[in-house]
């Protein structure tokens, strides 16, 4: 800046030129008395010189750190953003080619269906080698959604106190009461790793949930046993006990307990271990009965207490692999 002054104030100050290096110019002392100099231009020069290159190089290294943090940016901004930009054309296709065919990519389970109108009933394709389908309840509300509802009890309309067959196919209306089936359970834990949830509501209006980070149900061989664990939620810890036990119905007596049917003791179906504190297939039981044949979860309120409304569901976490 000290020397693009003195350049500013040489210009207007010249008087006469003596060399094409040397210059005479007029300058006020510090009283003001004028005084004449002689500089030497060729050293102003260099300096000048010197400036403008120290000038270009500052701002070339000002541009060179400009964008080389832009290119950091996009850098990031594609290694955050580009695969959920890729998904959201994924998705976007698939809507186009519903909209235009009436035929969309066939969602394996409610967290895939793509065209969500709300909870309510959907038609999802398990086995993607084939065009075998059927009709489930999926709830996108509670908990962040994608829930595939497999139990749901709500006024008693339906007999849950129903044989093998009936429970391995499943039974029911899916907009009121229903079982999905157990067969149909099976098929759908080959899609991934799931985990379960399970609210319950009482006659009072409280509601409670209890949520497990594992859960499978095993095929025909097995007898449908459960695997289930990783509990959290504030009904109290209760599958545990009937972790790894086959399923039993009135007519299928696949319990630890010698001496009786669970199913038919408490009136229900269930993984039944020596019978169970947990009895959400039992009897719909009206006013908040205490009774172990009905719809029970004892670890919640001390007592057999018979629930006024159970939901059952499970949802992906992670997929196959």
């Amino acid at each position: 800046m000290l020397i693009h002054g003195f350049a500013l104030f040489w210009l207007t100050s010249v008087t006469t030129l003596n060399t094409d290096s040397n210059v005479e110019v007029r300058l006020l002392d510090n009283q003001n008395a004028p005084l004449t100099a002689l500089f030497d231009m060729s050293k102003a020069n260099e300096r000048l010189k010197q400036f403008v290159s120290d000038a270009i190089e500052t701002k070339m290294i000002d541009i060179e750190n400009k964008i080389k943090q832009q290119t950091e940016n996009i850098e990031r901004i594609l290694t955050f953003h580009f695969p959920e930009y890729l998904h959201g054309i994924a998705d976007k296709m698939n809507k186009e080619k519903f909209n235009e065919t009436g035929i969309g990519l066939r969602p394996r389970d409610c967290g895939e269906i793509n065209l969500k109108k709300g909870n309510g009933i959907y038609t999802i394709f398990p086995n993607s080698s084939n065009s075998s389908s059927y009709t489930v309840f999926c709830d996108f509300e509670t908990d962040s959604g994608n829930w595939t509802v497999f139990q749901r009890r709500i006024n008693g309309t339906t007999d849950f106190f129903r044989g093998w067959e009936e429970y391995e196919n499943g039974f029911g209306n899916l907009e009121a009461e229903f079982w999905l089936g157990n067969k149909k359970i099976n098929e759908l834990m080959f899609n991934g790793l799931y985990e379960l949830r399970v609210d319950l509501t009482d006659f009072e209006g409280n509601s409670g949930y209890a949520k497990y980070s594992k859960f499978s149900v095993g095929n025909a061989s097995t007898q449908y046993k459960l695997e289930v664990g990783g509990y959290e939620g504030n009904l109290g810890e209760g599958l545990q006990y009937n972790n790894g036990k086959s399923f039993s119905t009135k007519d299928r007596d696949n319990d630890r307990y010698s001496k009786v049917n669970c199913a038919n003791d408490r009136n229900g179906a269930w993984w039944y271990m020596k019978c169970t504190n947990i009895n959400l297939n039992g009897r719909y039981l009206q006013g908040g009965m205490i009774d172990n044949k009905g719809i029970t979860w004892y670890n919640w309120k001390d007592s057999y207490y018979s629930m006024k409304s159970s939901v059952m569901m499970f949802r992906k976490v992670y997929p196959p692999g």
